[in-house]
């Protein structure tokens, strides 16, 4: 009877503990549901290619007149790819878009620079027809080229061509025309004062080259904010960390501000009350990408009080940056003077040899170390000044023996992306 009682009693407390598991899954889950706390699909490290809204691309065509032979190269050429060949060193006329974004704008100043490089510059006239803000290109060509007076004609002004004329034949004068050059390369709606630039031109039997920035390789970096092709121009692809990186900085520049107004709201709730998740909506959804966080709070004279990451948890951003707020407010005691977040890239195996780990890393690289069951990471602001304390430091914080095998050792190197500390 005994026995038989142990058995029914051993099945029914199986029984209760299976029922209990099922009530806290299911508690658990109507709790995320009532917050719609569950990650998105998509990865933080991937909002560079993945936008809510296509970036539409604006075209920066210019074109350069010059005197001097004729080139076998004609027609559309791609700036960024050939200007070493156009170096010419008798340029007369430019044309330049008059409206221009930052990105496009950075091409204009990089066409200026090889212009001067190449030619002796000493006088500026701004060929326009329309009402624009002609302070900004004149402020950039100052800057450029160190002339204080640069003159301006209109084409509306009857003896237009005459002044334009005049200036041609002044030793060292270059003309610029600002004029948008898309519709009159597709033989739309063209532009008086393109032909006439043109016919000035063809007078004085001068070379044109055509620089269409939009091309293949600036359409693959498009969602990169163009930044890739200044930066990575000579390299054929970016690393994959730089790349993820790229788009944390993207991500944080567009939701930063909602982050920390999370963040902040949780760690200023006492313990006793609820967390507040941000509801999801258009402007919040992406919050819930999947992600990788650190923080780090700090009190008086900048003394570290805690520190805790949220790695390869798979939780949506928001969510890790609010459970680490509320594990501070638990954790810490003394008032909380500075933070710092990071955003993780993905980890990168190292094919350590047991040598010098900084020999295996770049600047902004952090590092992530693994020894069976015990774990530490090591962001690159934290690394030691000399950087053969790198490992030293790696095995205390991870509570490495010294004589550990190197075969049981697992080293990963990362990137971030700080968002800015607020007091």
């Amino acid at each position: 009877m005994l026995i038989r009682t142990k058995r029914v009693l051993k099945e029914w407390l199986t029984r209760i503990g299976v029922i209990a598991l099922i009530a806290l899954l299911c508690i658990m889950n109507i709790h995320r549901l009532n917050n719609n706390i569950y990650s998105n699909y998509e990865k933080a490290t991937e909002y560079g290619r993945i936008s809510e809204e296509r970036e539409i691309i604006e075209p920066t065509i210019t074109a350069v007149f010059y005197r001097g032979k004729e080139n076998k190269k004609k027609g559309i050429s791609t700036y960024l790819n050939h200007f070493d060949n156009y170096k010419e060193k008798d340029v007369k006329i430019i044309i330049i878009p008059p409206k221009t974004t930052a990105e496009s704008f950075s091409i204009i100043e990089r066409l200026y620079n090889k212009m001067i490089q190449s030619n002796k510059i000493k006088k500026i006239v701004l060929l326009t027809s329309d009402e624009i803000d002609l302070q900004s290109q004149k402020d950039v060509l100052q800057k450029i080229t160190h002339i204080g007076n640069i003159k301006t004609i209109h084409f509306e002004e009857s003896d237009f061509a005459e002044k334009a004329e005049n200036y041609l034949q002044e030793q060292g004068a270059l003309l610029i025309g600002l004029v948008d050059m898309s519709p009159w390369l597709n033989n739309d709606n063209k532009n008086t004062l393109i032909d006439e630039i043109v016919k000035i031109a063809r007078k004085h039997a001068y070379i044109v080259h055509v620089f269409d920035a939009v091309d293949t390789q600036l359409i693959m970096a498009a969602d990169d904010g163009y930044s890739s092709i200044f930066s990575f121009a000579n390299t054929k692809e970016k690393n994959l960390l730089l790349r993820q990186k790229h788009n944390l900085q993207r991500y944080v520049n567009q939701y930063k501000d909602l982050l920390l107004k999370y963040f902040q709201q949780n760690l200023l709730l006492e313990n006793e009350n609820e967390t507040i998740y941000p509801a999801k909506s258009t402007r919040t959804y992406r919050l819930y990408d999947r992600g990788s966080v650190y923080i780090r709070f700090f009190g008086e004279n900048n003394k570290e009080l805690f520190s805790r990451a949220k790695v390869g948890k798979n939780k949506g951003i928001v969510v890790s940056v609010i459970e680490l707020a509320r594990k501070a407010t638990r954790k810490i005691s003394q008032p909380i003077k500075s933070y710092k977040i990071y955003l993780f890239t993905d980890f990168e195996p190292l094919e350590w040899q047991g040598n010098d780990l900084a020999k295996y890393l770049e600047d902004d690289d952090g590092v992530y170390i693994q020894y069976k069951a015990k774990k530490a990471l090591m962001t690159a602001d934290e690394r030691p000044e000399n950087q053969k304390d790198i490992l030293k430091s790696l095995y205390n914080r991870a509570g490495v023996p010294d004589d550990a095998s190197i075969n049981d050792i697992q080293l990963y190197r990362f990137k971030t992306v700080e968002i800015e500390n607020e007091n």
